[in-house]
């Protein structure tokens, strides 16, 4: 979902694009049961880092309604290739904030917030350390902002749910803390995957194919209040722009029509990396306070968020 709430010009658009290229029968990672049948594609082409455009399919039973955000939701629970950071911004639901495929254990160990560089961006409005009632912001997190963000991230890989609930919401804060841009993951991380999460330099734009039309269509609306139908696709696509902007807006570019560049996701592997590593053999794992993985063996005195397992704590380092 784009920012409806500064822009209500995108609301209406609907663009029409290329046939799709999906072939249902060869999906091979499905989530759920039933007769009615959807599809999730996602690509991080525009950020020329992998243009493939990366396949899921689920089901459901009849009488069952389930929305564009069950579905995804449901696919990275399901799979452990497929990362999303997600944030509840107001009337209009849920944002897609973040999107990450491969190896979402280990990515999950390397993302993370980077509170230095969120309090430095001209462009958030959300207010740290003081509330910004202009915006409507009622609370504000301070400095315990990077472990807050820290044990979110971590939920999202010791449950298995595999998306990171962003905790800076509206319903928390009364404004949502717009700062996609500044949930980074380290360079050890992109030896398992690719991870883009985006505001204003850029974002995920919604593209759905529903019926009997084959071509992706512009969604101006999130995926909270997408209503799937039996044959429907999602497709999310990373539109990245030349300089950050004030509300991020932007019409986005669907996914790709080149076949070639289809990949159907394999189902989840039995060898969870998860079910190998134990939490007492899990190492401890050093974090600066705004979030930046260091070295353990060059520790300078300091305080630390430090990382064990699901664990999660603040320790002085003398």
């Amino acid at each position: 979902m784009r920012k409806l709430l500064l822009t209500s010009v995108i609301g209406a658009v609907a663009l029409a694009a290329s046939a799709h290229p999906i072939d249902f029968d060869k999906i091979k990672s499905w989530t759920g049961t039933g007769p009615n049948r959807a599809a999730l594609a996602v690509t991080n082409d525009a950020a020329a880092s992998d243009p493939k455009v990366y396949v899921w399919g689920f089901r459901w039973e009849d009488g069952e309604k389930p929305t564009g955000e069950d579905m995804f939701k449901a696919i990275c629970a399901n799979n452990d290739n497929l990362v999303l950071l997600t944030q509840t911004t107001g009337q209009y639901g849920s944002t897609v904030c973040g999107i990450g495929v491969g190896v979402a254990d280990i990515m999950l160990r390397h993302i993370y917030f980077d509170f230095e560089k969120a309090k430095d961006f001209e462009f958030i409005n959300f207010d740290y350390f003081n509330s910004n009632n202009l915006f409507g912001q009622s609370e504000a997190p301070g400095d315990n902002t990077p472990e807050i963000c820290a044990e979110a991230i971590e939920f999202a890989r010791t449950s298995g749910s595999h998306f990171i609930q962003h905790p800076l919401d509206q319903p928390t804060y009364g404004y949502p803390a717009y700062d996609y841009d500044c949930w980074d993951m380290t360079d050890q991380g992109w030896e398992y995957g690719w991870w883009t999460s985006a505001w204003y330099a850029g974002y995920w734009s919604y593209w759905t194919i529903s019926g009997s039309n084959t071509d992706w269509m512009y969604s101006g609306t999130g995926f909270t209040g997408r209503q799937l139908s039996d044959g429907c696709i999602d497709g999310w696509s990373l539109t990245m722009f030349d300089s950050p902007k004030v509300g991020g807006v932007g019409e986005g570019v669907p996914p790709t029509d080149d076949e070639t560049l289809y990949v159907y996701c394999e189902p989840k592997q039995s060898t969870a990396i998860t079910a190998i590593e134990s939490e007492d053999s899990a190492p401890e794992e050093f974090f600066t306070l705004s979030g930046v993985r260091v070295d353990a063996a060059q520790l300078a005195p300091a305080l630390y968020i430090v990382r064990k397992g699901s664990r999660v704590e603040k320790r002085i380092i003398h």
